[in-house]
């Protein structure tokens, strides 16, 4: 199972064409793929089109798991939080608030750069007067936005709602609040059910602090050489960086130890 952004992707977003014929040979093997990120269902489905019913995707850091087209589980946020979360940011300079549904993605229409920004992660997106207003979609994330980057400005903001929420780092520019069993590895898990594979029968690739629980769901975790501090600590191994194909060099490995 790997992570996206910062670990399967380069940085310019781009993946390795060579990545899917990798793919066919770890199916070959009966190895399966997984793919686990904080980005929309939408936008990972446009990147695994051609393998979209063989694998399962986790989307949202977990609060959106989808295999064949079909969603297994969705973890809903209420209201209540939804707007706590608006009137914590609306302070913070340059902060903007995303609610992220099954649906689609919401942004406010007084961030138009902002709405411009999302398209590579939320391709399925709508711009609304107001955050605050209805909405027939369930919210499964809250993703807060700052160009200046996120852990001394919102984190500390929003850092108290760890308590009763899952409140992430997920990127230089980004927090992340969804429900406490909203996360990659419990998402994980049910996947591992649904294989019936253990947790040694498991390998996870990530670089943030939203791949953070889903490390501990697999004996062969790897942290990206670019990954976080705190996230190499909670991974057994390490393998080089996103832009020199980390994963696919650990995957090669794989299927020459098995072939």
């Amino acid at each position: 199972m790997s992570d996206m952004d910062g670990t399967l992707l380069h940085s310019d977003y781009s993946i390795n064409p060579e990545f899917f014929n990798i793919y066919e040979k770890l199916k070959s093997l009966g190895i399966s793929f997984s793919v686990a990120s904080g980005r929309q269902y939408y936008s990972l489905l446009k990147i695994f089109d051609s393998i979209k019913n063989d694998i399962y995707f986790i989307a949202e850091n977990g609060g959106n798991l989808v295999y064949c087209g079909k969603t297994l589980i969705t973890r809903e946020i209420n209201q209540d939080l939804i707007s706590e979360v608006i009137k914590l940011c609306v302070p913070i300079s340059g902060a903007e608030v995303l609610l992220c549904g099954i649906k689609s993605a919401y942004a406010s229409k007084s961030a138009p750069e902002f709405a411009e920004h999302i398209k590579q992660y939320y391709p399925k997106n709508k711009v609304l007067s107001s955050l605050s207003e209805p909405l027939e979609d369930e919210i499964v994330k809250i993703a807060i936005y700052n160009r200046e980057g996120v852990e001394n400005s919102v984190y500390p903001i929003v850092s108290y709602l760890n308590k009763e929420y899952n409140v992430k780092i997920s990127g230089k520019h980004w927090v992340d609040i969804s429900l406490k069993n909203s996360n990659k590895g419990e998402a994980l898990k049910e996947v591992q059910k649904r294989l019936n594979i253990s947790k040694e029968e498991t390998m996870v690739f990530g670089d943030y602090l939203n791949d953070e629980e889903m490390m501990h769901e697999a004996f062969y975790s790897f942290a990206m050489e670019n990954a976080h501090p705190d996230l190499k600590k909670s991974a057994n191994f390490e393998t080089v960086s996103n832009d020199q194909d980390g994963v696919l060099k650990i995957l090669q490995e794989v299927i020459r130890q098995n072939s």
